[in-house]
């Protein structure tokens, strides 16, 4: 796994499982569940691989009703896939579920689980289920993967499937078991927080519902002692830190390195820009971005940011969102800063993808539209083929949009097929956005980028514009990565005109993509002989497990908005205009 996230979850190291996890209850062995997993004080689960299925477990002490674990594209419920067991007609069901929204998940059409075994003995509830590692049947599934992925659990007080009265989130990865977070017990550490600024519009603002305000730091006068601003160190934790009394008015934070020094010569330490939509000038060097629902950002220990070489200063911009101008809110939130004990190998950096964060870049979105998509954004494979590496390692990816996004997503295509999705996430949620692994891992020198944004204006009656602002829109992505490259941003003009800053190349006119199909494979099939073998020897009831439903399959990847008149290929032709060419964040 190559990005871990700082969650409360209390991983338990096989080695010490025995009296943990193993001691009995619920019937768990050690012999038939590879890892166990503390979710709370009451709560374990139980994973691991068996051949082409993945085996789930759960363990509640002193629960009587259903009980579901998930796995969710976010931490929130939208485009969650839900396991649920629970009793019907006094006998124990697994059932697959999913969620578009918050509301009660609907049975997915084909049940593609099947219930290995469950109890309700001395109050405690516990059961395990079988799922195929991939599947192609119909429904919306994430395939299992050797990555640390969202997943929730949920409980309900009865047997009758309805709202849960208790829930959480965490990350697992379900294949190589729970892993260790460095020990920063001893790691030198400094804070980027705003100085308990008030939350108010400054002069020249736009909006006083969305203000922006930045706060100024002079790295030279942060660092501990025993650290020189002319070395490199190298970050290796990003923790957000939200003040309490004003978190729910955080819509988001980033942090920017001031990279031009004579722009930077009139900054004074902790100096507050009350009007901050536009950033400083020289101040876009993008090192940390959080967004509602985003955790700590932990590099794995080969790479690190690099802060130091001399650059000393530093930008926090803050958005906040206050729909009701309540007044005297004060707020004091930014990010620590922890830093590796020793250089590592690699500089991380950060790659932007700005698919439309402006009026300037895409036309207003019409009201009353369940699913518009916008026309794509591209990165070319003219320029990827500047990077001076054969391959970049993908931390994390972010999407970011507004409150009508739907659905963000970024297709990889490498000599004209589908590599995969550099994020699987198949609903955003304005109030979940996190920095997740990648699916794809690893972008090669020639790769293709193809970003779509769809959106849901259905409960707007007026045309919703792209900009900075809460209630206007957005299309746009970020993944860290390592190692750091130049050509590190891609920025949509509109009118099919995409630019990558930092190629040495004119901005370029590319046809609109087509994401080529994918097909799908199968991985644990539950009705063939040999999955049923498998399933049996698990201690699976292979007669209680449902028929497939007659559905007309289709090619998973293909984008069927795409019309067939569109110009095949997703090659960009290159155009050189005298373009007096502004950069958007």
């Amino acid at each position: 796994m190559a990005f871990l996230h700082a969650l409360a979850v209390l991983s338990v190291p096989l080695g010490a499982a025995s009296s943990a996890c193993f001691d009995g209850q619920g019937g768990f062995t050690q012999e038939h569940w590879s890892f166990c997993e503390r979710l709370t004080e009451k709560i374990l689960m139980y994973y691991g691989p068996s051949g082409d299925f993945l085996k789930l477990g759960l363990f509640v002490d002193s629960h009587s009703g259903w009980s579901a674990l998930a796995f969710g594209g976010n931490g929130g419920m939208k485009g969650a896939q839900q396991f649920v067991v629970r009793k019907v007609n006094n006998a124990f069901v697994a059932e697959e579920r999913y969620s578009t929204d918050y509301v009660t998940p609907e049975l997915q059409p084909a049940q593609e689980i099947a219930l290995i075994f469950a109890s309700e003995e001395n109050g405690n509830i516990a059961w395990g289920v079988a799922i195929p590692r991939s599947s192609c049947a119909a429904g919306e599934r994430y395939p299992v993967e050797d990555i640390s992925r969202f997943m929730h659990w949920a409980l309900g007080d009865s047997h009758d499937f309805y709202h849960h009265t208790s829930r959480g989130q965490f990350h697992a990865n379900l294949i190589s078991g729970p892993t260790t977070m460095e020990d920063f017990s001893n790691a030198q550490n400094i804070s980027f927080t705003m100085p308990d600024v008030s939350v108010v519009m400054g002069a020249g603002g736009n909006d006083e519902k969305n203000p922006y305000l930045c706060t100024l730091f002079d790295l030279s006068q942060m660092l501990p002692s025993s650290m020189n601003l002319a070395d490199k160190h190298h970050v290796a934790m990003f923790s957000p830190i939200l003040d309490t009394d004003s978190a729910a008015y955080v819509h988001h934070m980033i942090l920017y390195a001031c990279e031009d020094e004579d722009a930077a010569s009139g900054f004074q330490h902790g100096q507050v820009v009350p009007e901050c939509e536009s950033m400083p000038r020289g101040c876009n060097a993008l090192k940390w971005p959080w967004a509602v629902g985003s955790e700590s950002v932990v590099f794995p220990p080969q790479a690190g940011m690099p802060m130091g070489q001399g650059q000393k200063w530093f930008a926090l911009q803050m958005h906040y969102y206050n729909p009701s101008l309540t007044t005297g809110i004060k707020d004091s939130s930014g990010v620590r800063v922890t830093f590796a004990t020793q250089l590592r190998t690699y500089d991380a950096g950060t790659f932007r993808f700005n698919g439309g964060t402006g009026d300037d870049q895409r036309d207003p979105i019409p009201a009353g539209e369940s699913e518009y998509t916008l026309p794509k954004a591209y990165v070319p494979s003219t320029c990827t083929n500047k990077w001076t590496v054969d391959e970049v390692t993908v931390l994390g990816v972010v999407y970011h949009a507004h409150l009508v996004g739907k659905n963000l997503n970024i297709d990889v295509v490498r000599g004209g097929e589908h590599v995969g999705q550099l994020r699987r996430e198949k609903r955003y949620d304005f109030s979940h956005q996190s920095l997740e692994p990648s699916s794809v891992g690893k972008l090669k020198k020639g790769d293709e980028l193809i970003f779509s944004c769809t959106y849901d204006t259905s409960s707007r009656t007026s045309p919703t514009t792209f900009g900075d602002f809460t209630q206007t829109e957005m299309c746009w992505s970020a993944f860290m990565y390592y190692p750091a490259q130049r050509m590190n941003r891609a920025i949509y003009f509109g009118s099919n005109m995409m630019y990558c800053e930092g190629a040495d190349l004119s901005p370029q006119f590319f046809f609109e993509p087509v994401v080529p199909a994918s097909t799908c494979v199968q991985s644990g099939d539950l009705r063939s002989t040999a999955g049923q073998q498998a399933l049996t020897a698990m201690g699976v009831d292979v007669s209680s497990i449902q028929p497939l439903p007659e559905v007309t399959s289709t090619s998973v990847g293909q984008d069927s908005s795409i019309s067939n008149n569109v110009q095949p290929g997703s090659l960009a032709v290159a155009l050189t205009f005298a373009l007096a060419v502004q950069i958007v964040a």
